[in-house]
């Protein structure tokens, strides 16, 4: 049984098709990425996962339960943790504070021993009692992933985790990534191709809402038709 079966997945708005009939699997200790250009459905696709999106047709399991229409904390409850492209934090509350805010919405209980490990693994340990809107965006990057780590999740969902950062903190991003596929399944969508080259197991390609590919990041990486409609104007 795949950790995500998503089936037939479709979305309208008003006369637009922002998905029509995307199927994606993904299995557990697996690194699934997504690209595409901009408006070719995947945080439509993303946001139909994690509940934040209605009237979405087809069908979605995780872990071997429906959660299409369920509500965003439910599935956080469930064990299926989101970033945002936008870093999304408190910023009047210290960093202590938005995890444990983090915790409410996924309904668990703060584990203080894991919040110290994973706080100093992520060179946050010192920066617990700062207000979040104090720290650089590549710290406020960090503390979103402590903030869902803490939830303790079976699936992480990323969505553009290295967006605004310098090329040097984008290496430090991959490696931490890198280290957390030991700690998580993880989803990624990610215009940086070398963020997709080096994490991803294997890639998935929306083009207009479709999913035009699937397959190791090798092959679709060479793939003609998404370099014609997408890699020929990324920055690889």
């Amino acid at each position: 049984m795949s950790l995500l079966d998503a089936r037939d997945v479709s979305m309208r708005f008003g006369g637009v098709v922002a998905l029509r009939n995307v199927n994606v699997k993904q299995e557990a200790n697996e690194t699934l990425g997504m690209i595409g250009p901009n408006g070719s459905g995947k945080t439509t696709f993303v946001n139909a996962m994690t509940g934040h999106l209605k009237s979405v047709q087809g069908e979605i399991l995780f872990d071997g339960s429906p959660i299409l229409g369920r509500r965003p904390f439910a599935i956080a409850g469930a064990g299926l943790a989101r970033t945002y492209q936008a870093v999304r934090v408190f910023g009047q509350l210290t960093v202590h504070e938005n995890v444990e805010a983090a915790l409410v919405d996924a309904a668990r209980p703060l584990d203080t021993a894991s919040l110290a490990e994973t706080a100093a693994w992520l060179n946050l340990d010192n920066r617990l009692d700062a207000p979040a809107g104090t720290l650089t965006l590549y710290e406020q990057r960090r503390l979103e992933l402590l903030m869902r780590l803490v939830q303790r999740p079976k699936l992480l969902l990323l969505d553009e985790p290295v967006g605004g950062l310098s090329s040097h903190e984008v290496r430090a991003m991959i490696g931490l990534l890198s280290e957390l596929k030991a700690r998580c399944t993880i989803f990624i969508i990610e215009h940086t191709m070398k963020v997709i080259r080096e994490l991803a197991d294997r890639v998935v390609v929306l083009l207009a809402g479709e999913k035009i590919a699937d397959g190791p990041p090798g092959d679709i990486l060479a793939d003609k038709r998404v370099i014609e409609n997408y890699l020929g104007n990324v920055d690889a």
